[in-house]
């Protein structure tokens, strides 16, 4: 959020300040929540980039969500209905006043596939579109999280429909978060998927890399140095 615009000077309008701590908002699934693989919620990717970065976090995410998965309405005995037109979860984001968006979804999409192909690509479309339409101005970072590049045809899909509705509508799209984990055991919980705290540190510094290029001026310089107080060094 930025701070209103101060009257105008003898000398011209003042340039607007940025709040000193800008929002950050991660949209996403159990990459976001840390599911079961943290051995703290401070470990977490969003929360080492924001203590790092002395962002204020608003992490919206929920276990097992995509951009069509688990969108809708109950189900009997639990968990949600596939949705292409959600706007409960857009409707959050836009609650939060962000300076800055980071969505990570798409990886439980892929079971989804190919049967639901066109659903899910209508998802993502909608998703994207409804950011763009009503963040204008606001950074928006599409890094969906898969364990590895590559791993699988279903993954690859969710990959780059991802990328493609992203780039098209003019929002960055990035890899680093898979990238920073690339299959690597050390970096994976037992389940070979989730990100262990290894995981997640590396995720960060990665993101952290990331939003420097994308978005400067919300990040502080000099970057704070040192290792964070949850031990997790970046």
């Amino acid at each position: 959020m930025t701070s209103p615009d101060p009257p105008a000077g003898p000398d011209g309008p003042t340039v607007p300040r940025l709040t000193p701590h800008p929002t950050a908002v991660f949209f996403g699934d159990s990459v976001v929540t840390g599911w079961n693989s943290v051995s703290h919620p401070r470990n977490r990717f969003s929360s080492l980039v924001c203590e790092h970065l002395r962002w204020r976090e608003a992490s919206l995410a929920a276990d097992g969500i995509g951009f069509f998965c688990q969108r809708g309405g109950k189900l009997p005995g639990g968990g949600r209905s596939p949705s292409c037109r959600d706007t409960t979860w857009l409707e959050t984001v836009l609650r939060a006043e962000p300076d800055v968006v980071t969505i990570c979804l798409g990886l439980n999409d892929a079971a989804l596939l190919p049967s639901q192909r066109d659903l899910v690509e209508e998802a993502i479309e909608h998703d994207f579109a409804f950011l763009v339409e009503r963040l204008p101005g606001v950074p928006t970072i599409v890094a969906p999280y898969f364990p590895a590049l590559g791993i699988g045809p279903r993954f690859g899909i969710i990959h780059r429909l991802v990328h493609d509705h992203a780039t098209r509508l003019g929002l960055a799209s990035t890899d680093a978060m898979s990238t920073a984990i690339d299959g690597n055991e050390n970096k994976l919980a037992i389940d070979g998927i989730h990100p262990n705290d290894a995981g997640h540190a590396a995720i960060a510094r990665a993101m952290i890399a990331i939003y420097r290029e994308m978005v400067p001026d919300l990040v502080p310089t000099p970057p704070p140095s040192g290792a964070l107080s949850s031990g997790a060094p970046l």
